[in-house]
């Protein structure tokens, strides 16, 4: 059978969610303000007011636009700003369980196009795993969405994930890792730099530390997919096996692999608007390694991410593992060829 295409980067504000925290957000930590026009948007915990993209609740125009890009299905994860690591615990559990429970409900709507990723409450491991194997168990999750941000200098190399990491690597779950900025770092305030330097920099930062740290030499196993196809790292692998050689720093803590082996335990999606970059990744990490991402409904988003992979990958095989059969096995979808996969084929029919 044909292999889906498979767009793996794509957010949403699902409209029953939008409602209760327009109805009641204080329930769940959420403020809202502004007007309906503009409304803004503050997490309890957090002293950051943001406005809140309406455009990410349009589900209607969502398909179209699939179509229109040749996408057959669609990771729904939430908006990064809502992953509320800023929250107490309980506030942070409630507010993780209504998003995937209303992207559940988008999900269970047109089960043929879509399919969720969960939001977890990423300050408290213990809390995250229960929310974790609730969204996997009720609502047959097999993606996640991570952010880096704690509301202070924890980064996602803390000891204190080591439970988590290990959770989701037993649960085979592919984490959908998101850069986020709340306070935005010196110099980055104009021109747009927060996104276009900021948030390959926020990935490029988390990812190495979790590298020194010794992340992925424990947790080998672990699936973790990086945005913008990996923010700056791939591209400055070198100086980081460099640092590696000829400095004491980053094996500290006890890691003695080399970088770019752990660079090829992970994956990367395809948002560079370049073939030739995606061209580079390939050789650097195979193929095998990347999974076709869009950004979806964001203007930082690629329009057309299946012409740029086709236009990168001529030949079928290399094509046909980026634009979905990586992506069809890492998320157990119909014909990925294990059990689970067929039984989601059979729901999807009835």
């Amino acid at each position: 059978m044909t292999t889906p295409v498979i767009d793996t980067h794509a957010h949403i504000i699902p409209p029953d969610m939008l409602a209760i925290i327009l109805r009641g957000g204080a329930r769940y930590g959420v403020e809202i303000g502004g007007n309906e026009k503009t409304r803004t948007v503050r997490l309890a915990g957090s002293t950051y007011t943001r406005p809140m993209p309406g455009f990410l609740s349009h589900v209607d125009e969502r398909t179209k636009a699939m179509d229109r890009q040749g996408v057959d299905v669609q990771v729904l994860a939430g908006w990064v700003d809502f992953s509320g690591y800023t929250m107490p615990v309980d506030l942070g559990v409630k507010f993780s369980e209504l998003q995937n429970e209303s992207i559940a409900a988008v999900v269970a709507a047109n089960p043929a196009r879509y399919v969720g990723a969960a939001n977890v409450p990423l300050q408290d491991a213990a809390a995250a795993i229960k929310v974790l194997e609730r969204a996997a168990t009720v609502h047959g999750f097999k993606a996640a969405q991570i952010s880096p941000y704690f509301g202070g200098n924890r980064f996602l190399d803390d000891p204190a994930l080591d439970p988590f990491w290990a959770a989701a690597q037993a649960m085979n779950v592919l984490l959908l890792f998101h850069p986020y900025d709340e306070a935005r770092p010196a110099g980055l305030d104009d021109y747009f730099l927060h996104n276009c330097i900021g948030y390959p920099l926020q990935t490029t930062i988390a990812v190495v530390r979790m590298m020194f740290s010794g992340v992925f030499t424990r947790f080998p196993e672990l699936r973790l997919k990086l945005p913008h196809a990996g923010g700056f790292l791939p591209y400055q692998i070198e100086r980081f096996r460099h640092a590696a050689d000829f400095r004491p720093e980053p094996r500290s803590q006890g890691f003695d692999g080399d970088p770019l082996d752990v660079l090829k335990q992970l994956y990367f999606d395809t948002v560079t608007f370049s073939p030739k970059t995606l061209r580079y990744l390939a050789d650097l990490v195979g193929p095998e390694r990347l999974l076709l991402g869009s950004d979806y409904p964001f203007e930082m988003g690629e329009v057309d991410p299946v012409a740029t992979v086709k236009a990168a990958f001529p030949e079928e095989t290399a094509q046909r593992a980026v634009l979905g059969g990586t992506a069809q096995r890492l998320l157990c979808l119909p014909d990925c060829g294990c059990r689970r996969g067929a039984l989601r084929a059979e729901a999807i029919e009835s």
